[in-house]
């Protein structure tokens, strides 16, 4: 019995000790699991520029019309980088300078702002910029001072396209990568002494117009103010203007008239117009609606509406005051200068870029105002006094 009792005593002492195994050890941590790296699809389109051209496409209709030279124009939609390619210009620390023709209000702010969007998304320093007043010889001027900075991209629209070849020749010569802007100067070849040249789309333009002029007319008595100058594209709008006219409104008769300064000549010829031939009740202008405006205020004629081409503050003010100007057409002119900026990065990386880029145009109304504004200018706020009168 005392073996027994013995025997349990140690047993109890013994268990205790057994089922104590020190301390609790906290769980293990698992390892993390092995970073996996994502690959990222770099061959895609830069989404920037996918984003910038949202709400053009409804405006995007057929055409066919053909360049200065003989081109075969394409949508914007055809002039595209890459996400790599977008980083790969950007590493390039690349520098432009832009040579315009002359400010145009409004319109060059939009136009300009576009460019400037369009290399700063690329990474390419804008490092100056001239205007030559629509003056061939100031450009000249321009251009040689500008080439001083040994820049990598030249961006221009040229004055003309006779003058303009010796203008830039020595652009090309330095191997200066060149992009135009709507004017074409004569015998140059795409992809040899230009990159791409980025415009509007001119036919489009020019039937809208010829349209509203036929809808705007009573007496179907135009003054037909055109640009008489060497400019391509507007004078290609002109013609489509008239054949226009001469086709869907064959009772129209048109009476011309030429300027070759915007600045002074086009409400001197709107007045001899309105001198000469009183029956005129619409006057068609290349571009700058407002000094035709002036000249029918002048001649207390509130009757004669006034079409043309071109977004700005003041042709807007005098068409929702109900002044003379009746109908605007406008490109996507904002677009119009990201495409600029878009074909510089072609140009740096030697890529074949479109040789004839156009962008779309629509026709402005009172009801559809601030939805062209924003699709042309995007960066060019809706002035309140536009919103005011709009009330």
């Amino acid at each position: 019995m005392k073996k027994i009792m013995l025997l349990l005593f140690v047993i109890s002492l013994i268990v205790p000790v057994a089922l104590y195994a020190g301390p609790e050890k906290p769980p293990e941590e698992e390892e993390p699991a092995p970073m996996v790296e994502e690959k990222v699809d770099k061959n895609v389109p830069d989404p920037w520029i996918l984003e910038v051209r949202e709400g053009l496409d409804p405006y995007r209709r057929p055409f066919d019309f053909i360049g200065p030279q003989g081109q075969t124009p394409t949508w914007d939609t055809e002039l595209m980088l890459t996400v790599a390619e977008v980083e790969k210009i950007r590493q390039g620390n690349y520098t432009a300078v832009l040579a315009w023709h002359g400010y145009q209000g409004e319109y060059t702010d939009a136009l300009g702002g576009g460019i400037k969007d369009g290399l700063e998304h690329l990474g390419i320093k804008l490092v100056a910029e001239t205007s030559a007043e629509f003056d061939p010889a100031k450009q000249k001027t321009d251009v040689e001072s500008m080439m001083a900075l040994n820049p990598d991209i030249m961006i221009s629209l040229p004055t003309d396209s006779v003058t303009s070849v010796s203008t830039f020749r020595p652009v090309v010569d330095a191997g200066i990568k060149f992009v135009i802007i709507s004017n074409q100067p004569d015998g140059y070849v795409h992809g040899k002494d230009f990159v791409s040249i980025v415009t509007s789309m001119p036919q489009h333009q020019g039937e809208f117009m010829a349209e509203a002029i036929g809808e705007a007319t009573k007496t179907n008595k135009v003054g037909f103010i055109f640009f008489d100058a060497d400019f391509w594209i507007v004078n290609y709008i002109d013609g489509i203007v008239e054949d226009w006219l001469s086709e869907k409104y064959p009772e129209v008769e048109v009476i011309k008239q030429g300027f070759a300064n915007p600045a002074t000549d086009i409400e001197a010829a709107a007045g001899a117009l309105i001198q000469r031939y009183p029956a005129i009740d619409t006057f068609y202008v290349s571009f700058g609606a407002l000094p035709a405006a002036l000249a029918c205020e002048s001649a207390n004629r509130d009757d004669i509406k006034v079409i043309s081409q071109g977004l700005d503050k003041p042709y807007m003010v005098n068409m929702l005051s109900g002044g003379n100007i009746h109908a605007i057409i406008t490109d996507s002119t904002y677009n119009i200068g990201v495409n600029v900026g878009i074909a510089a990065g072609y140009g740096v990386l030697n890529k074949p870029a479109p040789e004839y880029v156009i962008s779309p145009s629509a026709t402005i109304t009172r009801d559809n105002l601030r939805e062209m504004w924003k699709l042309a200018f995007r960066v060019v706020p809706f002035p309140k006094e536009l919103e005011d009168l709009m009330d």
